[in-house]
């Protein structure tokens, strides 16, 4: 990164990515623990009163909702690389060639690493942006949202059953990740690839769309420059904020507590995203604030590496939890696996403010960039930025 294009990025955005990926880390660090191997009864059989309660509000505030963040931001993210891709042809084409690149990467990450990656899947979905890109920002945002709101309405209209976390139930990984047996973690990494997902045609079709159409709302909102336009309207963005999450939590409390998931019903998946676009106007707001500008940028350098920072959660994840390294997997209640997500991201806010102190890009960033070129090039015309 040159001295210009490090002064012309912006830190709040930065911020924002480094906040989705915390939620993100919470999430991945609980499943690496065991417990979201773990069935209903044998959570409340094994866990503390504690434990339990802080579960449910990480299951009603915090599941689907990282990742539905998490993706808005990739999104936008994607609509930076874009706004180079569509100077030309040859540009777009390297533009694909990236996302080749990170296919691979989340292959490995899906085979030794994390079963349950999703840089895959961004890649696939990403293909769609340099084409969905050359349409007008409002056509963009109503594809978005019409796919997020078609994602449940499939699920009424197909008559699926209603989705359930795909690692619930999956026993045996308990004792093959417990195994001190590299080779046994990814036999397991493959089987709960294809086995898990044997059950979960109601969880893909509904992750697919939905997260088809936070992709396309974070390109929309990266051309139009929404995000900024209303960080200077703090008050207007908070009081958007605050009334969708507090809309979301209560779809999804209804969801869980009311109702039975089924028919109409099923709208109420809507939650997630919706939940999630509140909490990255009321963190956009709050970081947007003149005196926090310490907090954006002491956030911002992770947010500038956020596949490092979900990378290295995959492999310090297994070092703590699985056989071969220190062996916690089924050892930690919720509040101890919650802990130890919050020192990890403390470590990596660390690392990343020490690393990009010497070096223009994460690692893994760097390795990204540097894959990508080692694939034929297109030519790139004189005054073509690359």
């Amino acid at each position: 990164m040159s001295t210009k294009e490090a002064h012309s990025r912006n830190d709040l955005l930065d911020a924002l990515r480094a906040v989705a990926l915390a939620g993100v880390i919470i999430m991945n660090m609980i499943t690496f623990s065991g417990l979201a191997y773990l069935t209903p009864e044998m959570r409340t059989e094994w866990l503390g009163t504690a434990d339990r309660f802080v579960w449910v509000l990480i299951r009603i505030f915090v599941d689907d909702k990282a990742l539905a963040a998490f993706s808005f931001m990739f999104g936008f993210s994607f609509s930076v690389i874009l706004g180079k891709a569509m100077s030309s042809r040859d540009a777009t084409v390297r533009f694909v060639q990236r996302l080749m690149v990170l296919f691979m990467i989340g292959l490995f990450n899906a085979l030794f690493l994390f079963w349950a990656d999703i840089l895959m899947s961004y890649a696939v979905l990403g293909l769609i942006l340099p084409f969905a890109a050359r349409l007008p920002t409002r056509v963009i945002a109503g594809l978005a949202l019409a796919l997020v709101i078609a994602a449940p309405v499939t699920l009424a209209l197909g008559g699926y059953e209603m989705p359930n976390p795909v690692p619930r139930g999956h026993t045996e990984s308990l004792d093959a990740f417990a195994s001190p047996e590299l080779t046994d973690t990814v036999k397991q990494n493959w089987r709960m690839i294809f086995a898990a997902s044997e059950a979960a045609d109601s969880t893909l079709v509904l992750r697919f769309m939905t997260l088809m159409g936070l992709f396309l709302l974070g390109l929309a909102a990266g051309k139009s420059g929404v995000i900024m336009a209303l960080a200077g309207r703090r008050d207007h963005l908070l009081r958007l904020g605050l009334m969708l999450a507090l809309v979301g939590a209560t779809m999804n409390i209804v969801l869980r507590y009311v109702v039975e998931p089924e028919g109409f019903w099923v709208m109420l998946k809507l939650e997630g995203p919706i939940m999630a676009l509140g909490y990255l106007m009321l963190i956009g707001a709050a970081l947007a604030g003149p005196s926090v500008g310490w907090l954006r940028r002491l956030l911002a350098p992770l947010g500038r590496m956020t596949l490092t920072g979900y990378l290295t959660t995959a492999i310090s994840g297994q070092a703590l939890f699985y056989g071969w390294g220190l062996g916690l997997i089924g050892q930690l209640g919720t509040l101890g696996v919650l802990a130890i997500a919050s020192v990890f991201y403390v470590a990596l806010i660390v690392f990343a403010q020490l690393w990009l102190r010497f070096f223009p890009f994460g690692p893994w960033e760097w390795l990204w960039r540097r894959l990508t070129n080692l694939l034929p090039q297109p030519q790139i015309g004189r005054g073509i930025a690359q």
